[in-house]
């Protein structure tokens, strides 16, 4: 009897010690929920001297990064990170950022001044079964050439997507897959620009003496005019020492030179982009091709843009940038040539401060229009 007493208590012992280490387990290993929602703000300040044709002036920027302040939200879809497998294909984040610039300028011999409400990054993002395979559904960077990686809200450099086309980012469908181990394609089928205006306009903030105009709020009128756009990019991938990429765009879009004209055009070119440790980036890309005028008729295009980043110290960075962009008519003497350069002196006080000087200077060939500033 007192060998069975024991061996019942030795059990009974050993099974509470287990359940009493199980829970122990249990709690030891139980982790917080992952974060899913993400939510910035960023406020950019922007002013300086400036020759724009008005008058020569100290006053708030009107070109590169806006005063504004921006509201960016991400929201991750908390079972497919559960998960972590696709069976064909699931969306995995929703995105949204939406930004209220202020401007002050002039209208002909006029001061004005508004606020502007502009939708920018707007989209869900859907991964799939393929590997590397991505697909965007919203308001997107276009993948023209070497789009700038910094936030468009604060970035200086010029742009050269924009000058040719009139804007940045268009409302579509956007894909990136694999063609082989080492080689990328995106693509994407777009509006044509349809929302490259803002929402609302808080116009006349500053008061016209001439009209007596009153500060008023006005919706933009977003009206589809059969544009549309074609762009992809075949390049290796963004990770690697030297990236390489050729380009393709075709689309029917607005005029970035004629009032009320529209364009067909057709761009070939390549991109490439040289690291050298961490000391500087080298970026160049070109695209040649036509652009053919429902008002002026055909013109050959040509559109090149080269920057160099060079890294001072961890928190100094010098960045210049030059770009051009050139359209000469088939058929006559007409031609539109742009030139601009721009300079920015970048000091990092923290990851999220950050204070830059700007220079730019920019012409306009035909019309003998110069600019400059300092910002």
């Amino acid at each position: 009897m007192q060998i069975k007493m024991t061996n019942l208590s030795s059990t009974l012992i050993a099974l509470l010690c287990l359940g009493f280490f199980s829970l122990n387990a249990q709690q030891s290993i139980k982790l917080t929920k992952q974060r899913t929602s993400f939510f910035y703000t960023q406020f950019n300040l922007h002013g300086g001297y400036m020759e724009d044709g008005n008058s020569n002036r100290w006053d708030f920027a009107n070109r590169g990064s806006s005063n504004q302040v921006a509201f960016s939200f991400l929201k991750k879809n908390q079972k497919s990170l559960q998960k972590g497998y696709v069976k064909f294909i699931r969306p995995v984040s929703c995105f949204a950022q939406i930004s209220f610039p202020f401007s002050r300028g002039f209208n002909g011999s006029t001061r004005t001044g508004n606020v502007k409400l502009k939708l920018l990054s707007t989209g869900v993002k859907f991964k799939t079964k393929w590997d590397r395979t991505s697909v965007w559904i919203g308001n997107r960077s276009i993948p023209y050439g070497h789009n700038p990686k910094l936030d468009p809200v604060s970035s200086f450099m010029t742009n050269l997507i924009k000058m040719d086309l009139g804007f940045g980012q268009d409302l579509g469908v956007f894909a990136k897959t694999p063609v082989t181990d080492k080689l990328d394609l995106e693509l994407s089928i777009t509006s044509g620009g349809f929302l490259n205006k803002p929402i609302l306009v808080y116009d006349n903030l500053i008061k016209d003496e001439t009209t007596g105009a009153n500060p008023e709020a006005s919706f933009s009128k977003f009206d589809y005019n059969n544009t549309w756009l074609i762009t992809a990019r075949l390049g290796n991938q963004s990770f690697k020492k030297n990236e390489y990429g050729l380009i393709f765009v075709s689309g029917n879009l607005a005029s970035t030179v004629v009032v009320d004209d529209f364009t067909f055009i057709t761009r070939i070119g390549a991109d490439a982009v040289n690291k050298f440790h961490e000391k500087a980036k080298l970026s160049n890309q070109i695209t040649i091709g036509i652009t053919d005028s429902q008002k002026e008729n055909l013109f050959t295009s040509v559109n090149y843009q080269g920057t160099l980043d060079i890294y001072v110290t961890r928190k100094l960075v010098l960045s210049t940038s030059f770009a051009g962009n050139a359209q000469h008519s088939t058929t006559s003497n007409l031609k539109h040539v742009s030139l601009i350069n721009a300079n920015s002196l970048t000091y990092a006080f923290s990851p999220h401060t950050r204070i830059r000087i700007n220079q730019y200077s920019s012409s306009i060939v035909e019309s003998d229009s110069k600019q400059w500033g300092i910002f």
